[in-house]
Protein backbone atom coordinates (compact mmCIF):
# COMPACT_ATOMS: atom_id res chain seq x y z
CA UNK A 1 0.00 0.00 0.00
CA UNK A 2 1.49 3.33 -0.84
CA UNK A 3 2.64 5.65 1.41
CA UNK A 4 1.42 9.21 1.49
CA UNK A 5 3.19 12.43 2.50
CA UNK A 6 0.92 14.82 3.23
CA UNK A 7 1.38 18.30 2.89
CA UNK A 8 -1.46 20.54 4.35
CA UNK A 9 -2.17 24.04 2.70
CA UNK A 10 -3.90 26.66 4.05
CA UNK A 11 -4.43 30.40 3.19
CA UNK A 12 -6.51 33.37 3.93
CA UNK A 13 -7.24 36.89 2.40
CA UNK A 14 -6.82 40.29 4.00
CA UNK A 15 -10.39 40.35 2.93
CA UNK A 16 -11.70 37.30 4.44
CA UNK A 17 -12.29 37.35 8.01
CA UNK A 18 -15.40 34.67 8.15
CA UNK A 19 -14.78 32.50 11.06
CA UNK A 20 -15.19 29.08 9.06
CA UNK A 21 -12.17 30.43 6.89
CA UNK A 22 -9.66 31.41 9.67
CA UNK A 23 -6.67 29.57 9.25
CA UNK A 24 -7.20 27.79 12.45
CA UNK A 25 -10.83 26.60 11.56
CA UNK A 26 -8.86 24.91 7.68
CA UNK A 27 -6.29 23.42 10.05
CA UNK A 28 -8.81 21.99 12.31
CA UNK A 29 -11.08 20.46 9.28
CA UNK A 30 -7.69 19.23 7.42
CA UNK A 31 -5.76 17.22 10.28
CA UNK A 32 -8.64 16.18 11.67
CA UNK A 33 -9.12 14.55 8.56
CA UNK A 34 -5.80 13.12 7.76
CA UNK A 35 -5.72 11.73 11.53
CA UNK A 36 -9.09 10.06 10.63
CA UNK A 37 -7.42 8.49 7.44
CA UNK A 38 -4.23 7.68 8.97
CA UNK A 39 -2.52 9.74 6.61
CA UNK A 40 1.08 10.87 8.42
CA UNK A 41 1.19 14.80 7.91
CA UNK A 42 5.27 15.78 6.86
CA UNK A 43 4.44 19.76 6.44
CA UNK A 44 1.75 22.68 6.46
CA UNK A 45 2.15 25.51 4.68
CA UNK A 46 0.51 28.83 5.42
CA UNK A 47 -0.16 31.79 3.03
CA UNK A 48 -2.30 33.98 5.62
CA UNK A 49 -2.97 37.69 4.17
CA UNK A 50 -2.52 36.23 0.11
CA UNK A 51 -5.63 36.74 -2.55
CA UNK A 52 -6.31 33.26 -4.16
CA UNK A 53 -6.20 34.73 -7.09
CA UNK A 54 -2.27 35.02 -7.14
CA UNK A 55 -0.17 32.69 -9.29
CA UNK A 56 2.57 33.38 -6.87
CA UNK A 57 2.50 32.82 -2.55
CA UNK A 58 5.67 32.22 -0.61
CA UNK A 59 4.07 28.67 0.75
CA UNK A 60 2.35 27.74 -2.30
CA UNK A 61 5.77 28.53 -3.75
CA UNK A 62 7.40 26.22 -1.22
CA UNK A 63 4.88 23.31 -1.46
CA UNK A 64 4.99 23.27 -5.52
CA UNK A 65 9.24 22.92 -5.19
CA UNK A 66 8.93 20.60 -1.96
CA UNK A 67 6.43 18.34 -4.55
CA UNK A 68 9.06 18.45 -7.56
CA UNK A 69 11.55 16.97 -4.40
CA UNK A 70 9.10 14.50 -3.66
CA UNK A 71 9.18 15.30 0.03
CA UNK A 72 5.17 15.41 -0.20
CA UNK A 73 3.16 13.49 -2.61
CA UNK A 74 -0.71 14.31 -1.27
CA UNK A 75 -2.10 17.65 -1.09
CA UNK A 76 -5.06 18.23 1.42
CA UNK A 77 -6.72 21.61 1.36
CA UNK A 78 -10.55 22.88 3.04
CA UNK A 79 -11.55 23.66 -0.48
CA UNK A 80 -10.23 24.10 -3.67
CA UNK A 81 -10.65 28.10 -3.48
CA UNK A 82 -8.08 27.72 -0.69
CA UNK A 83 -5.59 26.18 -3.46
CA UNK A 84 -6.84 28.92 -5.87
CA UNK A 85 -9.13 30.85 -7.60
CA UNK A 86 -8.10 31.17 -11.21
CA UNK A 87 -10.07 28.94 -13.04
CA UNK A 88 -7.27 28.52 -15.71
CA UNK A 89 -5.11 27.47 -12.93
CA UNK A 90 -7.51 25.23 -11.00
CA UNK A 91 -7.06 23.29 -13.90
CA UNK A 92 -3.78 23.16 -14.36
CA UNK A 93 -3.21 21.77 -10.87
CA UNK A 94 -5.74 19.22 -10.93
CA UNK A 95 -5.50 17.86 -14.44
CA UNK A 96 -1.76 18.48 -15.23
CA UNK A 97 0.99 19.80 -12.11
CA UNK A 98 -0.38 17.20 -9.29
CA UNK A 99 -0.92 13.96 -11.56
CA UNK A 100 2.31 14.89 -13.49
CA UNK A 101 4.09 14.82 -10.27
CA UNK A 102 1.83 11.73 -8.59
CA UNK A 103 0.62 13.74 -5.75
CA UNK A 104 -2.78 12.86 -4.83
CA UNK A 105 -4.88 15.91 -4.44
CA UNK A 106 -7.95 16.27 -1.41
CA UNK A 107 -10.51 18.76 -0.98
CA UNK A 108 -11.99 18.01 2.27
CA UNK A 109 -15.38 19.96 2.43
CA UNK A 110 -15.83 19.46 -1.53
CA UNK A 111 -15.42 15.72 -0.98
CA UNK A 112 -12.62 15.67 -3.79
CA UNK A 113 -9.77 12.75 -3.58
CA UNK A 114 -8.30 12.23 -6.50
CA UNK A 115 -7.23 8.97 -5.38
CA UNK A 116 -5.47 6.68 -7.55
CA UNK A 117 -6.39 7.86 -10.95
CA UNK A 118 -6.40 11.44 -12.07
CA UNK A 119 -9.70 11.51 -14.01
CA UNK A 120 -11.32 14.62 -12.16
CA UNK A 121 -14.73 15.48 -12.89
CA UNK A 122 -15.98 18.63 -14.37
CA UNK A 123 -17.35 19.86 -11.21
CA UNK A 124 -13.96 21.10 -10.53
CA UNK A 125 -13.50 23.02 -13.49
CA UNK A 126 -16.93 24.72 -12.29
CA UNK A 127 -15.70 25.36 -9.04
CA UNK A 128 -12.58 27.23 -10.69
CA UNK A 129 -15.30 29.40 -12.51
CA UNK A 130 -17.15 30.65 -9.75
CA UNK A 131 -14.11 31.08 -7.01
CA UNK A 132 -12.73 33.36 -10.09
CA UNK A 133 -16.01 35.14 -10.33
CA UNK A 134 -16.19 35.67 -6.44
CA UNK A 135 -12.41 36.96 -6.28
CA UNK A 136 -13.66 39.16 -9.38
CA UNK A 137 -16.57 40.74 -7.40
CA UNK A 138 -14.68 41.37 -4.43
CA UNK A 139 -12.30 43.11 -5.91
CA UNK A 140 -15.07 45.41 -7.88
CA UNK A 141 -16.82 45.74 -4.20
CA UNK A 142 -13.26 46.58 -3.19
CA UNK A 143 -12.48 49.48 -6.24
CA UNK A 144 -16.17 50.96 -5.90
CA UNK A 145 -15.85 50.94 -1.60
CA UNK A 146 -12.43 52.95 -1.96
CA UNK A 147 -13.80 55.54 -4.70
CA UNK A 148 -17.21 56.18 -2.14
CA UNK A 149 -14.88 57.01 -0.09
CA UNK A 150 -12.80 58.96 -1.56
CA UNK A 151 -15.39 61.05 -2.58
CA UNK A 152 -16.10 61.48 0.66
CA UNK A 153 -12.85 63.10 1.29
CA UNK A 154 -11.58 59.93 4.12
CA UNK A 155 -7.65 58.55 3.34
CA UNK A 156 -8.19 54.36 1.65
CA UNK A 157 -4.27 54.05 0.94
CA UNK A 158 -2.38 51.55 3.09
CA UNK A 159 0.53 54.11 2.75
CA UNK A 160 0.55 57.95 3.36
CA UNK A 161 2.60 60.04 1.57
CA UNK A 162 5.86 61.58 2.71
CA UNK A 163 5.40 64.78 4.84
CA UNK A 164 1.81 63.48 6.37
CA UNK A 165 0.43 60.70 9.30
CA UNK A 166 -2.38 59.12 9.89
CA UNK A 167 -4.25 60.60 12.71
CA UNK A 168 -3.87 57.94 15.70
CA UNK A 169 -8.14 57.29 16.23
CA UNK A 170 -9.12 57.40 12.90
CA UNK A 171 -7.09 55.47 9.95
CA UNK A 172 -9.26 57.14 7.41
CA UNK A 173 -7.78 61.13 8.67
CA UNK A 174 -4.67 62.47 7.93
CA UNK A 175 -2.46 65.05 9.61
CA UNK A 176 0.46 67.24 8.35
CA UNK A 177 3.95 65.25 9.56
CA UNK A 178 5.78 68.49 10.90
CA UNK A 179 9.05 66.65 11.59
CA UNK A 180 9.40 66.85 7.46
CA UNK A 181 6.77 68.96 6.35
CA UNK A 182 9.41 71.80 5.94
CA UNK A 183 11.30 69.35 3.56
CA UNK A 184 8.17 69.13 1.27
CA UNK A 185 7.89 73.22 1.13
CA UNK A 186 11.70 73.60 0.64
CA UNK A 187 11.14 71.23 -2.45
CA UNK A 188 8.38 72.97 -3.93
CA UNK A 189 10.20 76.20 -3.18
CA UNK A 190 13.15 75.59 -4.86
CA UNK A 191 11.65 74.16 -7.61
CA UNK A 192 9.52 77.63 -8.17
CA UNK A 193 12.89 79.40 -7.96
CA UNK A 194 14.19 77.28 -10.78
CA UNK A 195 15.84 74.74 -9.37
CA UNK A 196 16.62 71.10 -11.27
CA UNK A 197 15.81 68.41 -9.24
CA UNK A 198 19.20 66.93 -9.15
CA UNK A 199 19.75 70.25 -8.02
CA UNK A 200 17.43 70.02 -5.38
CA UNK A 201 18.25 66.52 -4.51
CA UNK A 202 22.47 67.39 -4.01
CA UNK A 203 20.89 70.74 -1.59
CA UNK A 204 18.95 68.17 0.73
CA UNK A 205 21.86 65.38 0.56
CA UNK A 206 24.51 68.23 1.70
CA UNK A 207 22.04 69.09 4.95
CA UNK A 208 22.00 65.56 5.69
CA UNK A 209 18.60 65.29 5.46
CA UNK A 210 16.63 62.05 5.52
CA UNK A 211 15.38 60.82 2.59
CA UNK A 212 11.73 59.42 2.55
CA UNK A 213 12.56 55.67 2.42
CA UNK A 214 15.07 56.62 5.19
CA UNK A 215 12.82 58.56 7.49
CA UNK A 216 9.93 55.82 7.26
CA UNK A 217 12.19 53.54 7.96
CA UNK A 218 11.82 51.05 5.10
CA UNK A 219 13.65 48.06 4.11
CA UNK A 220 16.41 48.49 1.31
CA UNK A 221 16.12 51.70 2.01
CA UNK A 222 18.11 54.14 -0.09
CA UNK A 223 21.01 56.64 1.62
CA UNK A 224 20.24 59.68 0.10
CA UNK A 225 17.80 62.25 -2.05
CA UNK A 226 17.88 61.36 -5.88
CA UNK A 227 16.15 63.23 -8.57
CA UNK A 228 13.40 60.63 -8.93
CA UNK A 229 12.36 60.86 -5.77
CA UNK A 230 12.19 64.63 -6.13
CA UNK A 231 10.22 64.04 -9.13
CA UNK A 232 7.69 62.06 -7.31
CA UNK A 233 6.59 64.44 -5.13
CA UNK A 234 6.42 67.44 -7.49
CA UNK A 235 4.06 64.83 -9.76
CA UNK A 236 2.01 64.02 -6.76
CA UNK A 237 -1.35 65.63 -6.76
CA UNK A 238 -1.77 64.53 -3.44
CA UNK A 239 0.52 67.50 -2.04
CA UNK A 240 -2.21 69.54 -3.40
CA UNK A 241 -4.59 68.48 -0.82
CA UNK A 242 -7.68 67.99 -3.82
CA UNK A 243 -8.28 64.55 -2.43
CA UNK A 244 -8.47 64.02 1.34
CA UNK A 245 -9.50 65.18 4.43
CA UNK A 246 -6.63 66.49 6.75
CA UNK A 247 -6.29 67.32 10.47
CA UNK A 248 -3.81 70.68 10.80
Amino acid sequence: MKEYKVGIYLRLSKEQEEENNSIEAQREITTQYAIRKNYKIVKEYVDNGYSGILDTRPALNEMMLDITRGIINMVIVKDISRLTRNKNKTGWYTDIFFPDNDVRFISVTEFIDSGERYEMDDSIMLRGIANQYYITDISKKIRANKKAMKETGQFVEHFVPYGYKKEKNDKHRIRIDEEVADNIRKIYDMYIEGKKSSQIADYLNCQKIKNPSRYLKLKNATKKWNTEQINDILRNPFYCRKYYNESV
